[in-house]
């Protein structure tokens, strides 16, 4: 870290993130670093916010229950049509942040919307369709700013930023309202048209300030997602069933109509999201993503409790369950962020389509809690578990190496190109295209001889002193092959590639993909001379 002198005067200061061997500088200047800080605060009020709508009993009081349950699941169906809008006219749109009316559209909804949830819960059963006509307004408004804040992460480095920013914002978002939440009814119905306003000009802010130090954190020229999205769908919507069913279960309204229960139970969420955060910034330099894991066991674990029951779970459910809920929150933006920060990919399509299946997995678990009535608790929620792992299991059988994986979502390098779901070297017919790695890399005459490339890779092993296997993955590396991709030819763990993978660039003096690519064409072109 070293502090350096701006072109303007101002006094800045640099990182050097160490990827496997490569320095990848990144500059801090005092507006990157308050755009960062505005992220994380925007992200933190806005979910605020969104906790204080969704379980508005909690926060306004008054209101009819019965009322506010249903104007929920209103809520749930116009966010999806909302949603399903924003997908359809994502090629059109292009970029949420580009078209402002939009948002200033949505800006002026979620006033509206926030004006009738007050009236509606202050009015009590008098004006029980201000609740619904608030739910309402509140998802027309919420929806496209949601999209809005993924595409924000196409300024924030996938190393470290994003991460910081995630976690810190649900962690914090959760004390906000937990805070909100216990304020008495003026100053808590204020405080939340705070955290609105908040939200939208720190959004705005953070954009401003953070594309001025934009970055481009992927490789140079396009860079295209290649595997599709749809595994990732799939664990989103089977994360949203489990939470939705219990989210009306009885023990967990029970304890959302006791302030000391729930205050205990959104203290333990805290708790949780902490740990996670920094079991999960540990786990990020070795390419690792926690936190879907993390959700799935949590899901789980509510979902067996309360079918276990038992007066002594009535907090332990919801305690697994929003701790659960608060990092699927995270989980969506660090699955997506890294490709929106490193690929071509068209962000509102990708968070609209996620969102989707967000909001589909809980409407299909607000018809399975309906079960309740015809089979009883205990049978609906086996059907709950059932249908929850039926699906999970049938799309990692059917998309398994089609598809990418939610639990190596972020294990991105810019060395290794390790993002599995990355074609950062278009190859066909083993020819690596130097139009799309950029001048200077391997042109198709390299590699374009089967036999001849093979020779070559011997020749190269026997003058660096390459291992039998460092010779088999370095043929799979200047083909361009994934890291991913590599393990599962070989049969081996991607841990045990990127070992190797190492070793090669050691003993080769390289540093990165590219130079791999020019340090075996010179080879060939010296005609096996070192």
């Amino acid at each position: 870290m070293g502090y350096r002198e701006g072109d303007d005067g101002s006094v800045a200061y640099s990182r050097s993130l160490q990827l496997d061997g490569e320095a990848n500088a990144t500059h801090y200047s005092m507006n990157r670093i308050k755009g960062i800080l505005l992220a994380t605060a925007g992200m933190a009020l806005q979910w605020a916010a969104l906790h204080c709508i969704t379980f508005g009993d909690t926060v306004f009081g008054g209101g009819s229950a019965a009322a506010s349950g249903d104007a929920w699941l209103v809520n749930s169906i116009v966010t999806f049509a909302v949603f399903l809008a924003l997908f359809l006219g994502a090629r059109r749109i292009g970029s949420l942040l580009a078209c402002r009316y939009v948002l200033y559209g949505a800006a002026a909804c979620l006033c509206a919307g926030a004006a009738l949830l007050v009236v509606g819960y202050t009015a009590g059963g008098i004006f029980e369709a201000a609740i619904y006509g608030g739910n309402v307004l509140i998802a027309c408004g919420t929806t496209p700013f949601i999209v809005a804040w993924g595409e924000v992460y196409r300024y924030l480095n996938p190393k470290g930023e994003q991460l910081f920013v995630t976690l810190v914002a649900v962690s914090v978002s959760v004390a906000l309202y937990m805070v909100e939440a216990s304020l008495p009814r003026g100053i808590s119905d204020a405080t939340f048209f705070l955290f609105l306003a908040g939200a939208v000009t720190c959004l705005f802010r953070s954009c401003w300030l953070l594309e001025a130090s934009r970055q481009s954190w992927g490789v140079r020229g396009e860079t295209h997602v290649r595997k599709s999205p749809l595994l990732l769908l799939v664990c989103i919507a089977v994360y949203s069933i489990p939470y939705n069913y219990l989210r009306g279960a009885g023990d967990v309204q029970a304890v959302l109509a006791n302030a000391g229960d729930w205050s205990c139970v959104l203290a333990v969420t805290v708790f949780v999201i902490v740990a996670v955060a920094l079991l999960e910034m540990a786990a990020e330099a070795r390419g690792l993503l926690l936190v879907p894991s993390f959700v799935l066991f949590f899901m789980s674990a509510a979902m067996i409790v309360h079918l276990l029951g038992g007066d002594e779970s009535l907090v332990l459910v919801p305690s697994l369950l929003y701790s659960g809920y608060y990092l699927f929150l995270a989980m969506v933006y660090l699955a997506l962020g890294p490709i929106v920060a490193t690929t071509d990919a068209n962000p509102v399509r990708l968070f609209s389509c996620a969102m989707l299946a967000n909001v589909g997995g809980l409407l299909a678990g607000a018809f399975l809690g309906k079960l309740d009535g015809l089979v009883g608790e205990s049978a609906a929620a086996i059907a709950v578990l059932a249908v929850t792992y039926c699906i999970l299991f049938t799309g990692f059988a059917l998309l398994h190496g089609k598809s990418y994986s939610l639990f190596r979502i972020n294990s991105f390098h810019e060395d290794e190109y390790s993002f599995e779901f990355l074609d950062m070297a278009h190859v066909s017919d083993g020819a690596i295209d130097s139009a799309e790695m950029g001048e200077g890399s391997v042109g198709p005459h390299a590699f374009s001889e089967p036999d001849l490339f093979s020779a070559l890779c011997d020749r190269v092993g026997d003058a660096y002193g390459l291992s039998g296997r460092e010779r088999e993955v370095l043929a799979e590396l200047v083909r361009g092959r994934t890291i991913a991709s590599i393990a599962e030819s070989l049969v081996l763990s991607e841990n045990t590639i990127k070992a190797h993978t190492k070793a090669i660039y050691r003993k080769l003096d390289v540093h990165s993909r590219e130079g791999l690519f020019e340090c075996v064409e010179q080879f060939g072109k010296r005609g096996g001379g070192e």
